[in-house]
């Protein structure tokens, strides 16, 4: 790929920089906050809380990890089990696999799922980029899935080719590029999300500029029209299944249409439009954990 190429180049040339950062990398090192699960291509770190007849999964958007549920797992935990990971090589995660597609997520949390011995019915809980792999994994596994929150999510039609974010692509290949050499940390440009306690800010400063998350956002957004096609590929989601999307304040007369598509995906699908800003989780969790304890209470009737 001429990304890496160009990136092993650049950290070549400038080997000070790049045996600095390293170095730094290593100086910043914090353990993870859960377990490592080896699966077949991937050690895949997970947090699991909780305890409960449903289990709720969250996947994070893109650039993001498990952490930033943090004011979200601790309270859905209190009622059920929970669920957060760290994708491909996101935080304290490590993979092989060559393709990070949205299909390549499901394979992995299948498999975590397995290991880990939890038993559906999941309630799966998507922001952003996130709302793909969780609408795929409905698609793939409807009789293990009692409801389906998505938070801002991504359609599909936002990763097909015409469609292609020309200034984003920009800045997660230069990002890629670079951190090698260290450049994003120079220009403290990590990888992941504002708003989060700030008991993670040691945590951040390790994962926000690992290589693994400039490998991972750059080849997720890649492969991002490959996700895009599985999902139209992919069988509709069962008629009867609840949904709730929730959307935030945004000027985008495209992703205004694109959650209004989301708002229609089944019979029992509920829209809710906030004034919260894209990480509705992070700035206003109170919405998404309401949203998740009524499919809960009404998945289990508690």
């Amino acid at each position: 790929m001429k990304a890496t190429i160009t990136r092993n180049i650049l950290g070549v040339i400038a080997f000070p920089l790049t045996a600095w950062n390293l170095i730094m990398s290593q100086l910043n090192k914090v353990a993870p906050s859960g377990q490592i699960i080896q699966t077949k291509h991937s050690e895949v770190h997970a947090i699991v809380t909780g305890k409960g007849e449903v289990t709720v999964i969250l996947e994070a958007g893109l650039g993001s990890i498990s952490l930033d549920w943090c004011y979200v797992q601790p309270e859905i935990s209190k009622i059920a089990k929970v669920l957060s990971y760290d994708r491909g090589n996101y935080g304290w995660s490590r993979t092989k696999r060559r393709t990070l597609t949205s299909l390549d997520s499901v394979e992995e949390l299948k498999e975590v799922l397995e290991k880990l011995n939890i038993k559906p019915p999941y309630i799966l809980v998507g922001h952003s980029f996130g709302g793909l792999s969780m609408r795929l994994f409905a698609s793939m596994y409807p009789d293990d899935v009692a409801g389906l929150v998505l938070e801002d999510a991504v359609h599909e039609n936002q990763y097909l080719s015409n469609n292609e974010n020309k200034k984003f692509k920009s800045l997660v290949t230069f990002g890629y590029v670079t951190s090698l050499m260290g450049l994003p940390r120079i220009l403290k440009q990590r990888i992941g999300r504002k708003f989060l306690i700030k008991d993670y800010n040691r945590h951040l400063k390790y994962v926000g500029y690992t290589l693994g998350a400039f490998k991972t956002i750059y080849r997720e957004y890649i492969d991002s029209s490959k996700s895009a096609k599985q999902l139209l590929k992919s069988e509709p989601l069962p008629n009867d299944l609840s949904v709730i999307v929730i959307s935030a304040e945004n000027p985008s007369e495209q992703w205004k249409q694109q959650q209004s598509l989301l708002s229609k995906l089944t019979t029992k699908t509920v829209h809710i439009q906030t004034n919260s800003g894209h990480s509705i989780h992070l700035e206003d969790p109170k919405i998404v954990n309401d949203c998740i304890t009524r499919l809960i209470i009404e998945s289990s009737g508690i």
